[in-house]
């Protein structure tokens, strides 16, 4: 996000380059980890994210790629976690009801509809994003600090960066809590591991 930002005069020189290459160490650590979260769930049989942050994540993902990318590098990289989350969803979907069972020690209405479940939330998910980069991208300014030199939809004062930071963060805090959730509620780490987390 921010890829066509014009910044500061005041900026240093180096900021552009360590702010891209933050950015580009955290998207290659979060493929990682999708792509490890996937690889355990197949070995443990058992899946790694919870269903409301898997929900938020990928209809996240999806809003993002399709309202909110403009650059080709930001549409690519947002692409490949939404490719990547296949991976977590078909776990997700393949061995779900047997986590629910065996967690609750019956057979949860959850469990039995879980792909209608997720679809559901993904779907809620995708309303509620696209909700709020409406209202962000609504007017010029909108979040903290100055907006010059923050371009979107051809137009200034718009700072896709902030709005993404705002909404991932609001996601992680989510996939955090129900994470330890899941820990409690399963008993075993599933389809995740100390060393992905």
């Amino acid at each position: 996000m921010g890829s066509s930002d014009i910044p500061p005069p005041d900026a240093p020189p180096w900021l552009i380059l360590a702010h891209m290459s933050l950015l580009g160490c955290g998207a290659i650590l979060w493929d990682a980890a999708y792509i490890l979260m996937t690889r355990r769930a197949l070995i443990t049989k058992s899946y790694g994210m919870p269903l409301l942050p898997l929900a938020l994540n990928v209809s996240w993902e999806i809003i993002y790629v399709f309202c909110v990318c403009e650059a080709v590098l930001e549409t690519a990289g947002f692409s490949a976690w939404l490719l990547l989350d296949v991976g977590i969803v078909y776990t997700t979907l393949k061995f779900g009801r047997d986590d629910w069972r065996t967690s609750r020690g019956h057979d949860s209405w959850v469990g039995r509809h879980i792909a209608l479940v997720l679809t559901g939330m993904v779907m809620v998910g995708c309303v509620v994003n696209y909700a709020f980069i409406q209202w962000w991208l609504e007017v010029p300014g909108r979040g903290h600090g100055v907006k010059t030199g923050k371009w979107w939809g051809g137009q200034e004062g718009f700072d896709t960066t902030e709005l993404a930071f705002w909404s991932a963060a609001a996601i992680q805090v989510t996939i955090s809590a129900c994470s330890l959730k899941m820990l409690v509620d399963r008993g075993h780490s599933g389809g995740t591991s100390f060393s992905i987390w």
